[in-house]
């Protein structure tokens, strides 16, 4: 009867092993227990300072921020220490023909001249052409130290990434603001189940105490002789009911409140205290603001994510037919090499030779058997997929708008029924009370009444919480935040 309904207790479940699981902890925490006294917007203002999701949104553009700066850095000097240190076990052997290092023919020829001039006989060996010489060359210990400098003179991927990091980093932005939206929102049905909690326990009380009233005539009259047991008993299982229900909405509003601490970041323990009730929010007026408002996707956070996507699959596109592209860099190099014969390297007497040299080095494929262009068309399917995705995400945004506006037309239709059955409820209830106290009207009749007239209120109450859900979803697709 007077139950939440509407109440979805898939969200309480959440804070189930949280609250019963700090149970015996509620005694020591007393002393840190902190009082708060908040409207929506003071619940909502808190939660953007303090909600989980919006610290990783946070730290995701932050990362971000990081990687504009890294891929810019990838294109400034770079610089490197080089060293190197090696040992010839064996030094190598170049192996030369025999009479590589042998007399010219002119001097062979001038030297048989002479011998001949003068009968003195050459003693040289045979000549063998197969003859081959074996020589080592170097130390057995060699270091190099230096520094090495390059830049990137001219990279068609360079350029495109650094373009895409930089408007990735604003898609983080638009993460953020669709984090925030959906923050807000959570909050604000966190709150309203506060507010149907609070409400259902209210009643629950009320309904107690003019049972608890009705009662004690009842038995009065019962002592008298007027009415009989039955109609005391009957109050006394309503009696008995009701109480199931006080204990029950306690509850419900204990699991509410403790949603809405997780929602906004504060501790499960603290004190909350609504500043607003229902009826304030029912009558807010914000909806006519928004019904007239004109329809903007593009104005939408999620959207803006969306188109932000879509440019970067162009960009990925580019990025890869620059792959075709010629990439130069400069280099520079200056370091001092030293071959010893043994490991003295740090003897400062003994001499290091230096070298330095600079250059330019171009890479470009020439044929890839068509797979670049194979890449390419990937690129461009997945281009079109982004573009389809985007057309569908406003087609989606614009069908929630116009079902959040139908509901909230319904809402509000059910919202006006269920007040004016209450109002009939209670006039019902009225003459029915004037008639049991004049002795026309049973209790059965009373208690009937009194039950109609209960399950109106539940109605209203139910029909309250839907309305302003309604009229959420409808901030919501508007991006009225």
């Amino acid at each position: 009867m007077m139950g939440m309904e509407s109440i979805d207790r898939s969200k309480l479940t959440v804070l189930h092993a949280l609250i019963f699981a700090t149970a015996f902890a509620a005694p020591a925490l007393q002393a840190q227990i902190t009082t708060h006294q908040l409207s929506l917007k003071d619940a909502q203002s808190l939660a953007l300072q303090n909600a989980f999701a919006l610290q990783y949104a946070q730290l995701d553009k932050e990362k971000s921020e990081r990687d504009v700066k890294e891929v810019l850095a990838s294109g400034l000097p770079q610089v490197n220490l080089i060293a190197d240190y090696s040992q010839y076990i064996d030094i190598p052997t170049q192996v030369a023909a025999g009479d590589v290092f042998g007399f010219p023919d002119y001097l062979i020829s001038f030297f048989g001249g002479v011998s001949q001039a003068t009968g003195v006989t050459l003693d040289a060996p045979p000549t063998d052409p197969d003859a081959l010489s074996e020589f080592q060359f170097g130390q057995a210990h060699t270091a190099n130290v230096g520094v090495q400098a390059s830049q990137l003179v001219f990279s068609g991927s360079y350029f495109v990434g650094l373009k895409a990091s930089q408007l990735f980093l604003e898609a983080q932005d638009r993460a953020i603001d669709r984090t925030a939206e959906e923050v807000l929102r959570q909050v604000a049905e966190a709150y309203y189940l506060v507010l149907g909690a609070e409400e259902a326990s209210k009643m629950a009380k009320e309904a107690k105490e003019l049972l608890e009233s009705n009662r004690e005539e009842i038995a009065q009259l019962n002592a008298a002789g007027f009415v009989d047991a039955l109609a005391v008993d009957r109050l006394d299982l309503a009696l008995s009911e009701i109480e199931t229900q006080i204990v029950n909405s306690g509850r419900q509003v204990k699991l509410a409140k403790g949603l809405l601490a997780y929602q906004i970041g504060i501790g499960l323990h603290d004190e909350i205290v609504l500043t607003q009730s229902m009826d304030a929010l029912l009558s807010t007026g914000e909806e006519l603001d928004w019904l007239s408002r004109a329809f903007d996707p593009s104005a939408i956070p999620g959207i803006q994510e969306q188109q932000i996507y879509f440019e970067l699959a162009g960009l990925d596109v580019l990025n890869q037919q620059a792959k075709g592209w010629p990439q130069i860099a400069a280099f520079y190099t200056n370091q001092a090499n030293a071959q010893r014969d043994a490991f003295n390297f740090f003897d400062g007497d003994l001499k290091w030779y230096p070298i330095q040299l600079w250059g330019l080095n171009m890479s470009m494929p020439l044929w890839t058997s068509f797979g670049g262009k194979q890449q390419v068309e990937k690129k461009k399917i997945e281009h079109e997929r982004a573009r389809i995705g985007l057309e569908q995400m406003t087609y989606v945004a614009e069908m929630q708008l116009v079902n959040a506006q139908a509901n909230f037309a319904n809402a509000t239709e059910v919202l006006n029924n269920a007040r004016r059955s209450e109002e009939l409820a209670n006039r019902i209830f009225d003459q029915t009370q004037v008639g049991f106290d004049a002795g026309v009207i049973t209790s059965f009749e009373w208690n009937e009444s009194r039950n109609a007239l209960m399950e109106s209120k539940g109605k209203i109450l139910n029909a309250s919480m839907e309305w302003l859900n309604a009229r959420l979803a409808l901030q919501v697709a508007l991006s009225a935040f």
